[in-house]
């Protein structure tokens, strides 16, 4: 379970990241590439999760280069809250979300990455602008906000798959 000081700290740390967002954007006024993980619970810093990123962030990188994106800029951070990358990129917000959709959709890693795009104006760009469904549950194929909210799934077995999936995936 998560205690009310670890809440505060992701609470705290969503707030660290918009602003971050928004003066990366100050300096780098193009689209922009906020990449998290979704990971339940207090633990959010382990050498699987700081693997994890590093193979989304090289996996972003690899498909912007094979689009011959402009990146302007890149950032990673390592907090107690998880890792979190930041990438600038000279390229149509829209475009660039259809991108990161597909990353997420077939890496077999891609159900774990929360890869968020801003337009240069900080405002988010979202599955529903491209008229895309909503995540998938990382267990089932329901809406993943729904399991959440209705608590469809153990924090035991959510952490379960995930074990699963890198195992499988960095054997």
């Amino acid at each position: 379970m998560i205690d009310d000081e670890i809440l505060i700290n992701i609470l705290n740390s969503r707030e660290d990241r918009s602003e971050k967002q928004v003066n990366i954007l100050k300096d780098f006024p193009y689209s922009l590439i906020s990449f998290t993980l979704n990971t339940p619970g207090a633990i959010k810093d382990n050498l699987t999760y700081k693997r994890i990123h590093k193979e989304g962030v090289n996996a972003i990188l690899n498909l912007l280069e094979q689009y011959k994106a402009k990146v302007k800029n890149i950032e990673e951070l390592y907090k107690s809250t998880g890792p979190e990358g930041y990438i600038s990129v000279d390229m149509d917000p829209l475009e660039l979300k259809r991108m990161m959709v597909s990353i997420e959709n077939t890496h077999e890693l891609g159900r774990l990455y929360d890869i968020d795009i801003f337009d240069k104006n900080h405002n988010q760009i979202s599955r529903s602008d491209l008229g895309l469904e909503s995540r998938k549950c990382l267990i089932c194929d329901k809406d993943a906000r729904l399991c959440m909210r209705e608590k469809n799934h153990s924090y035991e077995d959510l952490i379960l798959k995930i074990e699963e999936l890198s195992r499988v995936y960095f054997r």
